[in-house]
């Protein structure tokens, strides 16, 4: 896209010193359609065998040599390609754009997560995993206290899995709210559901007997 809009002030500038050379308006235009053209030609091929996320070679072949290589290699970058195809290639699957928006937040890009999470929800209302993302992910975009919709979602994600996350984000809720009591309760809540070797579980039991 920058690639094309400094093409088109090429253009413009050469129009410009075409004109001011002498040349007629009706002469112009001819070459301006040209220019035009070709940008969009230029454009068109870019998008149909390039990837931005996969730069130097087709696309079919880039994401044909990810296929055949270990996951644990991709970088983050990658892994966003793959989860983004195997989205594409399963349209009602929730589970590629569950693991879409998890790859999303580890690039910082919560904004394009939190649509991949609502897409998957809208396919699996009742998947914990990207209630949960969703949650998340407006926590950083909105950047202050937890929102009522964001708090929303930490209650039915709580509601539905073993995972002392959404209780974290209650707690942390009800702290904002001066709710001593109910956060003293959430933080027991995730204190029960995290394992011995959690980091966090001291932090959860000081947080929830008020020490």
């Amino acid at each position: 896209m920058v690639g094309a809009v400094l093409a088109a002030a090429a253009a413009f500038w050469v129009l410009r010193a075409y004109r001011r050379a002498g040349g007629g308006a009706a002469g112009a235009r001819p070459a301006l359609a040209a220019c035009v053209a070709v940008i969009l030609v230029g454009l068109g091929v870019y998008l149909f065998i390039g990837r931005p996320e996969l730069p130097g070679a087709s696309y079919a072949e880039r994401f044909e040599a990810l296929r055949t290589r270990d996951p644990t290699t991709f970088t983050v970058e990658e892994t966003v390609v793959i989860w983004t195809e195997a989205a594409r290639q399963h349209p009602t699957d929730p589970v590629p754009r569950l693991y879409l928006g998890n790859a999303l937040m580890q690039m910082e890009r919560p904004q394009e997560a939190a649509r991949a999470y609502d897409a998957a929800l809208q396919r699996d209302p009742q998947l914990a995993a990207a209630m949960l993302g969703l949650g998340r992910a407006l926590v950083v975009i909105e950047g202050g206290p937890i929102t009522p919709e964001a708090l929303r979602l930490f209650e039915q994600a709580g509601a539905l899995m073993n995972d002392p996350a959404p209780w974290i984000y209650q707690a942390v809720a009800a702290m904002e709210q001066g709710r001593e009591a109910d956060a003293r309760r959430f933080w027991g809540e995730a204190l029960t559901r995290m394992s011995p070797d959690d980091p966090r579980i001291e932090m959860a039991r000081r947080m929830s007997t008020g020490g």
